[in-house]
């Protein structure tokens, strides 16, 4: 019986962390990057190269299944495409793809943003990685596509859970944190995007060290350029991957890589990061597990008898 026991406790535990396994690497930041960044003739550099070795690796590390195939390695939100040279996010994104050689699929407007969320819930779309414009920069969010990316914020939730990599950019001003990270804030109440960032003297965390390795303080502080929102609260099952350079330092990147959770620890969510499940995490999975417990003991019982 205690064999037993400890074989449902077992695969209890594994079955409630494989979420967290399976899910995929996050970068949200609180800088304007797209709009401090450029394309020098042969290499990215300032802003859009920290976009280039960010999408490297969201691409190295996400998970999502391959199943009918890949339509696109990333699916730009929020932005056109573009062949801006600098200070354009649709540019950005699109040279930061095209010198690591992969493909962008772009979806600018709420429309457009609205029936990409719905293609991907039925599979007609793909994609590896999720990109978010931000809000600071020429082609990116408007307030209308704020408003689709909150009313789509469980399918972020849950492509980052399929194995998805996800990146945001951030914007300045409250009204414009609004826009950029309405979604965010749907998912987790209690964290708060705040204006207020300071990149000169930024550093990477530990954190961010092992989540994105081949980041350096440099593509994150001055040298890359400004960042004009932080985060404060309760980061559900996010970690602070960079500090800003202000004192107290405040979170001006955050995230993780593969394994990262946005929603955790709440009934019918997976269990944090290092936490023990609350008793109200043990959704209808947890109490079929316990009911083949019942089972067990019933079966042990009948044979004693």
């Amino acid at each position: 019986m205690k064999r037993n026991f400890k074989a449902v406790l077992s695969t209890l535990a594994l079955l409630l962390g494989s979420t967290a396994v399976h899910a995929g690497p996050v970068i949200l930041g609180g800088d304007d990057l797209t709009a401090h960044g450029s394309f020098n003739g042969t290499n990215n550099v300032a802003g859009w190269l920290y976009i280039e070795k960010a999408v490297s690796n969201l691409l190295t590390n996400q998970t999502r299944p391959v199943g009918s195939g890949f339509t696109s390695d990333i699916a730009a939100l929020g932005s056109a495409f573009s062949t801006a040279t600098s200070g354009n996010a649709g540019g950005g994104i699109r040279s930061a793809a095209s010198e690591l050689s992969k493909t962008v699929s772009f979806f600018d407007g709420a429309a457009a943003i609205n029936q990409f969320f719905a293609d991907l819930g039925t599979g007609v779309i793909n994609p590896r990685v999720i990109w978010l414009a931000g809000n600071d920069a020429a082609n990116d969010l408007d307030a209308s596509e704020g408003l689709a990316l909150t009313a789509n914020a469980i399918a972020i939730n849950n492509f980052v859970l399929s194995g998805g990599g996800l990146m945001s950019h951030g914007a300045e001003g409250a009204a414009n944190l609004t826009i950029a990270y309405g979604w965010l804030t749907a998912l987790l109440p209690g964290l708060n995007a705040v204006p207020g960032c300071n990149s000169n003297g930024a550093t990477l965390t530990s954190a961010g060290n092992g989540a994105f390795p081949g980041l350096s303080d440099s593509d994150v502080n001055g040298s890359a350029g400004p960042c004009h929102n932080s985060f404060s609260g309760n980061f559900g099952g996010l970690t602070t991957l960079a500090f800003d350079g202000a004192t107290p330092a405040r979170s001006y990147i955050i995230g993780g890589g593969t394994g990262t959770l946005l929603q955790c620890g709440l009934p019918g969510q997976p269990p944090c990061p290092n936490q023990v499940p609350e008793p109200g995490v043990l959704s209808l999975l947890g109490l079929a597990l316990l009911g083949m417990l019942g089972v067990t003991r019933r079966k042990v019982n009948y044979l004693r008898g």
